[in-house]
């Protein structure tokens, strides 16, 4: 992923055409939020040129990846669940 020292922490989830990231944002970064986020699209774009990229600061979405990636590290979820609650 990409480093970039206003972001602490991040959280990613992909399917075949699609990257959604989820990245937290330092409190007195958060004044650049669009920046920043327009910034790590375009990364992400650059590296990943057949996805649909979606980044997002939303702090729910950052609580959904990280319950949606812990599923995925256990095994408890398929790809169909998955596309299903990635729309």
């Amino acid at each position: 992923m990409i480093a970039k020292e206003e972001i602490s922490d991040v959280k990613a989830v992909n399917t075949e055409k699609e990257l959604f990231a989820a990245i937290k944002v330092d409190n007195f970064d958060r004044f650049r939020l669009k920046k920043i986020e327009k910034s790590i699209k375009s990364d992400l774009e650059k590296m990943y040129p057949n996805h649909e990229i979606i980044v997002s600061s939303d702090k729910k979405m950052m609580w959904e990846l990280e319950q949606l990636e812990q599923k995925l590290q256990k095994g408890n979820t398929d790809k169909k669940s998955l596309k299903k609650r990635f729309k």
